[in-house]
């Protein structure tokens, strides 16, 4: 683990085909961009190696809703102190996930959708969170 954003850190060319595996727990859905960061471990793993993942699809850079009483300037205008990859990020169903893990160049070997998760548990107030989430294991071809 290294501090500091994904991509700018392990996007670097001394990372290519440096890693044979790479885990992700609740990770590929912080992305700003779910395709760039699959481009990048892509890239980081060696020839045969393998992505591991499990997590829910959540989205941690939707943008705020638009209105359909707002235009798109007052959008923009009461939205643009965001960070722009807000404005920009998409959220992708698993299909369009899966469909982004073969277009990068990975070979899909096993997947389950619908795991369930508890995220945080609260057994005194009898609170939790659960998430759906997808596994998958993805090999580099």
């Amino acid at each position: 683990m290294v501090a500091g954003e994904f991509c700018e850190m392990y996007g670097q060319s001394k990372e290519e085909g440096r890693w044979d595996a790479v885990a992700s727990c609740f990770f590929l859905d912080t992305a700003p961009s779910i395709a760039e960061y699959l481009r990048v471990i892509h890239r980081c793993l060696s020839t045969g190696g393998v992505l591991v993942n499990f997590g829910p699809l959540l989205y941690h850079w939707s943008g705020p809703s638009l209105r359909p009483s707002q235009s798109i300037d007052m959008y923009y205008k009461k939205s643009g102190h965001l960070d722009p990859r807000y404005m920009s990020s998409v959220d992708l169903c698993w299909d369009d996930v899966r469909q982004i893990l073969i277009n990068v160049g990975f070979e899909i070997l096993e997947e389950q959708m619908g795991l369930h998760a508890t995220y945080t548990n609260d057994r005194k107030s009898f609170m939790n969170t659960q998430y759906n989430c997808v596994y998958f294991v993805a090999r580099k071809k």
